[in-house]
Formats: C-alpha cells, structure tokens, sequence
C-alpha cells in the first residue's frame, strides 16, 4: 500500500484532492449523473480505487436502489469510507480491502438476484494513472472487464498525456485555493514522478485488449480526462 494513502494521509485526502483536480466535484457529479441515465433502479456497481468513499457517496445519492460494491488496497482509505458510509446510512454499500482481482468473476456472482452475471457498471476515477507500464494497464482494465455483464459501461478518469502548460495551469489552480508554494513544488513533481499518463490511442489499444469498445469522452479538467468505455461480447 502506498504510503500517500495510509494514516494521517488518508484523513486529509478528500481536504487536498479538491485543491489539485480542477473539476473534482463536477466529475464526480456528471458521473453518477451518466449511470443514473444508463442503469435500472436496481443495479450492482463497481467502485475500483473506493478510496474514502466519495464516488460511492455521489453513486448512492442518484440511486439510493443501487447495490455499491468498492475495493481499495488501503485499510486507512476504507476506514474513512466506512465511518462516511455509516454516517450516511448507506445500506446498500460494501467496502472491500483488496484489489479487482481479489473479487468474483462475471460468472461468480450467482444465476439470479442483483449482480446476475456480472456488475451492472464500473467506474474507475482517477486510479489507473498509478498503474505504471501498459502491460500493467491492461491488466487493470481487463480485471474489471471480466467483472462486468457484456454491455455494461466502465466510467473511466485519470491524468491524460499532457504538456507544460497544462501543468502550469493545475499548479495556478491549487495555488488559487490556498496551496502553498512549498506544497505546490511538491506537487509538481508527484505529478512528473508518480503519475503514468496515457494518450488518447494508447487508452483506445488497450480498451481494446482488455475487452472494452472505444472509449467515448464525456468530461475534461484540463489534463483530466474521463470516459466511458462498454463491455463488449467476447
């Protein structure tokens, strides 16, 4: 687990995140407002990368019918995920430590009832440009894809291949919120060091491979780019 999401990390992430995303609520919006639009009132979701449970939150507050599964590798995360869900009253919410790999495959969910077959949707926000190396990306996508139903759409958002400026500008932003000029220096190099973007062919040749028709971009916050992607029929 990395350290960036254990202990006193994990508290203050959702207090820093908002600062270094442009567009961190509204992506978050848009996107339980799309599978509000695609899914049934009874739905089994994916939250990959469930961290302290913000995409779960917005998920459930489209669709109190929906049945919220999330999976992360840091207790630390979850802990703060659970305590919101709690507090939220989310009884349709788990939380699972773990990576995608750890769950049930499509076939392991069951021949009837919620989850028949596979998740109804996944979404996968701002997670897979941790995952270094396209063989690794690959992977991640194909893990999801094997834990959802065929047609089933995956919301998709991480740091795209960007430039300077667009660096410059999420630095502006953070420095217009009140981040300091020390943490902003640390910033910058986190997001040069730890973050493996990907071009826009890139996503699409490994949608492919992993199973997944060509993505569709349906939000952009300069270098962050989310789309959805749909399972297709092996």
């Amino acid at each position: 687990m990395s350290r960036r999401f254990a202990a006193q990390s994990a508290l203050g992430y959702d207090a820093r995140i908002v600062n270094l995303v442009p567009g961190y609520a509204e992506l978050h919006e848009i996107s339980a407002a799309l599978l509000a639009a695609r899914l049934p009132e009874r739905a089994r979701v994916l939250v990959v990368g469930a961290g302290t449970g913000t995409e779960t939150l917005a998920l459930a507050q489209a669709n109190a019918g929906w049945e919220l599964v999330g999976v992360d590798p840091s207790a630390d995360m979850l802990a703060v995920a659970r305590r919101r869900g709690a507090a939220a009253g989310l009884p349709n919410a788990s939380f699972h430590e773990g990576y995608v790999a750890d769950l049930p495959d499509a076939g392991g969910f069951g021949a009837a009832g919620f989850g028949a077959g596979g998740f109804d949707a996944a979404v996968s926000l701002l997670v897979m440009h941790f995952v270094a190396g396209d063989d690794a990306k690959a992977t991640y996508l194909g893990e999801i894809a094997g834990r959802l139903r065929v047609g089933a759409p995956l919301l998709l958002c991480d740091l795209m291949e960007h430039d300077e400026d667009d660096l410059d500008v999420i630095a502006e932003y953070a420095c217009a919120r009140g981040v300091g000029t020390e943490a902003l220096a640390g910033i910058r190099q986190r997001l040069q060091a730890d973050f493996h973007p990907l071009s826009e062919e890139q996503l699409r040749e490994l949608g492919e491979v992993a199973g997944f028709a060509l993505p569709r971009p349906y939000f952009r916050g300069v270098a962050f780019v989310a789309n959805e992607l749909q399972r297709r029929s092996d």
